[in-house]
């Protein structure tokens, strides 16, 4: 399934205006734990960039676990690190409101948010919970930035299956919208050189895709590192098939393609 679900940090608001303050929380979320809280790994597959597995230009990319290699793979956080990290901003002992928005769904969890506001006290924050009961005021609440939201949940599912549905309108200079309701750049996020490396894909797109899905891939990997997110989990789709089923086919997109089953 096209969709990650992430922690937002507003990159324009104290303690996360400073990049070690987002690194550090990056580095202490024990992204298993999310997992087992969000229905085990049938459900959900922890992840540490924003482009999903199903998108063009994916590679998997984890700077944020425990001995980082080339496989993109998180194993473990690093406590220790992301405390070095939070010294070293000089954010230790800020206050920080996570906002959650109750949407009698998972997405994530309410045990997610209570996790979050534990790993921020363990960072040496002075962490605390608010609570929008109503799903649409709360991304009201989450975009605008007059609210001055610290940090906050984001689910985004792919309208179509291209990496500028995740990019464009959530981390561009462009896409974020001041004293807006409507903005959907949660984090506040404004880099001009990602920016043109996006319009470089977007443009190389319709003429040379494998190039433009390397593209993607660079700029994924430089917003991991950026941090305007603690990317949390991928959700999966589990599919129960009798053993009377035949020809069955699953789309990333569609997902599973019910006029190509058959039943004996």
């Amino acid at each position: 399934m096209g969709a990650t679900i992430a922690f937002a940090l507003n990159t324009r608001v104290a303690p996360f205006n400073k990049l070690a303050a987002r690194q550090a929380v990056n580095h202490a979320v024990n992204r298993a734990r999310v997992v087992a809280l969000n229905g085990g790994p049938l459900a959900v597959r922890p992840t540490c960039q924003v482009l999903p597995p199903t998108m063009p230009g994916y590679r998997p990319y984890c700077p944020y676990t425990i001995l980082p290699d080339s496989g993109g793979v998180w194993t473990a956080p690093n406590l220790a690190l992301a405390r070095r990290l939070v010294r070293e901003s000089g954010t230790r002992g800020d206050r920080v409101t996570v906002l959650y928005g109750n949407e009698h769904a998972p997405f994530p969890s309410p045990a997610t948010a209570r996790y979050l506001v534990s790993v921020l006290d363990k960072l040496g924050y002075r962490a605390s919970m608010r609570v929008v009961n109503n799903a649409d005021a709360y991304w009201g609440v989450l975009g605008d930035s007059r609210n001055r939201v610290q940090a906050g949940f984001i689910s985004w599912y792919q309208d179509y299956p291209a990496p500028s549905d995740f990019i464009d309108p959530l981390f561009t200079c462009g896409s974020f919208l001041p004293d807006s309701p409507g903005n959907l750049n949660d984090a506040e996020f404004c880099d001009p050189r990602i920016d043109a490396q996006a319009q470089r894909a977007l443009t190389s797109q319709p003429g040379n895709p494998a190039a433009a899905a390397d593209r993607w891939a660079a700029i994924d990997r430089e917003l991991t590192d950026e941090a305007p997110w603690v990317p949390l989990y991928n959700p999966r789709d589990l599919t129960v098939l009798s053993a009377r089923v035949g020809n069955y086919q699953f789309h990333p997109y569609w997902n599973v393609l019910i006029d190509q089953l058959w039943v004996r």
